[in-house]
Formats: C-alpha cells, structure tokens, sequence
C-alpha cells in the first residue's frame, strides 16, 4: 500500500486512526515509528482526533480490594441511560479531583500529590505539590487554587496554584516550580474550583464579598494567561446574579448565571469590532444547573453535559427543555463521580 499512496495521504489517513492502532503499527517498521513517533504527527493526531468524555464511576467500599474506582471514554453525544453498556471499563488510577484536561493530557490531584496522566498510552507522572490539601466545591484563594493548561508560544503544560501573597506555576519542560504574583482580591474572596480552559488562558468563577459582614456579594471571572503568566479579570454583565460556572458555548467563553426567582441565563462573550461583549443566548424559567460543577456542550443540537456534586451526571436539552440522568451501571449503590473532556494524545 506504501508503494501505491503517496506519504503526504498516508500521513493523512493514520491521523484520523485511534490510537491503540498506531501503538500497535509502531512495530511494523523504524520508518513507521519514526513517522508515528515525531512531534509533527502526534500534533496532528491530537488535532484530528475527536473528543471525548471521561467520565469516572465509584464502586461500593466493600468492593475496593477488587476496584474501587473504572473510568469509561464516551463519543459526544453517544450517551444512553446506563454509560456502562458495551464501553470498555477500566481502572481508574487515582481517587480524587480532575483538575483539568487539555490536549489529552489530565491533571488530577489526589494522595498528597499532583499527577499528569495521559490514558492513551497510561502514562503517569506524578509531581510532588508544595503543600497538601484538600479540593472542596469553592475554595478560598488563601487555601489554594489550582488549574492546568497549555502554553501554545512556547509548546509547554503548566500547573497553576495560586495562594497568596505568592502564587507558583510548574513548567513540564523544565519540571520544577516558579513562584509569580498572585492576583489582586479582596480578602473575602471565593473561587469555584471547576476551571475553563479558553484562547490559551484559565477561567475561574469567583464570589467576593463586598462587607465584612457578608451579607452582601458579586461575582466575576478571574482569568488567568498561561503565555504572558499574568492575572486579570472580566466583569459579568450581572455581577449580582449567582454565578458559579464558566465554560465553552458554541465556540465561544460562556456562564451560567440565576437570578433571585431561580431562573438561568446563559450568556456568550463574542468580540465585535474589536471589544468584548456579553449577549444572551439561552433564558431558562428554572434552574436546572443549580449546584452544578463542570459543564459542557456535548452535541451540536444543544444538548449539555454537567455534574451536580454528590448528586451524578446529567444532560439538559436546551431545545426541548427535557432533562436526564446518567446512571453508572445496573448496581444502585454506584455512582458518577467525575468527568472531564479529553481528546487522544500519542506522545508527551
């Protein structure tokens, strides 16, 4: 067949292959591997590939010595009732919170530790974190925030964890970690722990307080520039309404927000001319993201994938308003615990 195509086709035609096959054609020949082995080709293998949800299943404790925890690799939009059905299942190698994916590269925190784990090829590294501590639904910034990405200019992973007075960055490249200026907040200020990942920057909602009281609040979007390594942030066009998730909508930075009669906006930042703007694009009379962690656009015919904490995996329709939960197997006592979107990467 090589002699037949030409090496440009063929090049072509293994990017949009999986990658346990090409794991497997790397013995076929040196000038396969080599193909198959060099940045260029496992960039775009990573660009070609579809993505996927990783979405991570609990088993009862009393059957931890046999699996505590599998995790299963769903198509978007290819989500029946139980998950489980005809999906590979595998173990699951940590027991704690994903911080972020990116170009198939999954940040987890979890024992004491950070770890990068890539589950097309099961590679783990683990990175020793300069403190331990624990990830709840909102953390305040003096604990510790964490958040993971990839910087394009410089073709580098980065660990985010801020504190203050002084934040740290870790550098895959270098492998060591780099005190930078940590941003300027209020005192009183939360952040939702869930981050988006966006044009090369994280996003983070935050609640700050506006009294030392308490009784009063607002809510805007620290962003953080993996590539400059500086901090800003953006107003929300209602800052009083309760925000708690930021995500992607149709290609373009996304929120959730509620007002006090429990309704939901979704607003979409697009830049016109220019400036940046916020516009509505869906007006919800309920709230069916109250509670909810991460959130993702699954489908192109408006469907949306979140977690609720402690409380599963659903999908909400935004065109039929129809609203389902995903259930981890036929065992009632097992649970969805996590998710994230990752894609299929070949090296790193």
């Amino acid at each position: 067949m090589s002699y037949d195509l030409c090496e440009e086709l063929i090049i072509e035609i293994f990017s949009r292959l999986p990658s346990k096959s090409l794991l497997r054609f790397r013995s076929v020949s040196k000038s396969l591997c080599a193909c198959i082995d060099s940045p260029d080709f496992i960039r775009l293998h990573t660009l070609q590939s579809p993505k996927k949800v990783l979405m991570i299943h609990q088993f009862p404790y009393e059957r931890e010595e046999h699996l505590k925890n599998i995790y299963t690799l769903h198509a978007q939009g290819q989500f029946p009732n139980n998950p489980c059905t005809e999906i590979p299942q595998i173990k699951f190698p940590f027991s704690f919170k994903i911080v972020g994916s990116c170009n198939g590269i999954i940040c987890i925190c979890g024992n004491g530790d950070l770890h990068l784990w890539n589950p097309s090829i099961r590679r783990i590294v683990t990175i020793h974190d300069l403190s331990s501590w624990c990830r709840r639904y909102y953390e305040c910034i003096s604990a510790g925030v964490l958040g993971f990405g990839f910087d394009p200019i410089i073709d580098d992973y980065k660990i985010l964890r801020i504190t203050t007075p002084t934040s740290c960055i870790y550098s895959m490249k270098t492998r060591t970690w780099r005190v930078i200026a940590s941003p300027v907040t209020p005192l009183i200020t939360f952040v939702k722990l869930d981050q988006c990942l966006f044009n090369g920057a994280l996003h983070w909602a935050v609640k700050r307080y506006l009294t030392d009281a308490r009784d009063e609040c607002d809510y805007f979007i620290m962003k953080f520039d993996l590539s400059l390594e500086v901090f800003s942030t953006i107003e929300l066009p209602e800052p009083s309404w309760e925000t708690s998730v930021v995500t992607i909508i149709k290609g373009c930075l996304g929120v959730i927000s509620s007002d006090n009669h429990d309704r939901s906006w979704i607003w979409v930042r697009r830049e016109d001319n220019n400036t940046d703007s916020w516009c509505v694009a869906y007006k919800l009379d309920t709230n069916p993201f109250k509670g909810a962690g991460k959130v993702f656009q699954i489908t192109p015919n408006d469907e949306l994938l979140y977690n609720v904490h402690c409380n599963g995996i659903r999908v909400y329709n935004l065109g039929t308003k129809g609203l389902s939960r995903l259930v981890a197997s036929s065992e009632p006592s097992t649970s969805l615990v996590d998710m994230d979107v990752c894609v299929e990467n070949l090296g790193w």
